[in-house]
């Protein structure tokens, strides 16, 4: 009977150890499985933080860059404005010329053409009682035959000269405009 009770003995035994091992083995699973799913969690919490840095660094640079781009535009809106009041005060001092000055002018633009010509001169309306006809031929050549038309350009300042059906333009307001391309850069530098 001894045999019997050290038989059973160790069979309970043999079981408590192996009993004790799946739980042993259950607990280590368990810690396992509670250090993936902390360290998973761990992961998903920087993930999700890099994300929402993420977006709210996108959103700053697209803040950014628009309110750099709005700042560019208005100081091109502020440069453009300040252009043209630049080309409307040279036009303005143009069409206000000193009656002496245009003389001048009027004379250099007649010795551009060759002296055995015709040409007929057009004033704009602004410019109209700066010359007459006796200054004209006082004025010209005397091999040219230059007349000065009745008819002016309404509005305008310069003159317009007609020579075989071609009309040169010398209108203060286009050679504002034709100069304009090729001094902008020279009035931006100055001015900015």
């Amino acid at each position: 009977m001894a045999d019997l009770k050290l038989l059973t003995e160790r069979i309970v035994e043999k079981e408590k150890a192996a009993i004790r091992d799946g739980i042993e083995k259950a607990k280590k699973e368990a810690e396992d499985d509670v250090q993936a799913a902390e360290a998973e969690a761990v992961q998903k919490r920087a993930q999700e933080k890099e994300a929402i840095k993420a977006e709210y660094e996108q959103e700053y640079t697209i803040k950014k860059n628009t309110l750099e781009i709005k700042r560019r535009n208005d100081v091109l809106a502020i440069k453009q404005d300040l252009l043209h009041k630049v080309f409307q005060e040279a036009k303005r001092e143009l069409d206000q010329m000193d009656p002496s000055v245009f003389k001048t002018f009027v004379a250099g633009v007649i010795l551009r053409f060759k002296s055995d010509e015709m040409i007929s001169v057009r004033l704009g309306e602004k410019s109209a009682d700066a010359i007459s006809q006796d200054w004209l031929d006082a004025n010209s050549p005397s091999t040219m035959d230059v007349r000065l038309l009745d008819e002016t350009v309404p509005k305008r300042a310069g003159l317009l000269i007609e020579k075989d059906g071609i009309e040169y333009n010398f209108l203060f307001e286009a050679l504002v405009e034709d100069a304009k391309m090729s001094i902008l850069p020279d009035i931006s530098e100055e001015l900015f």
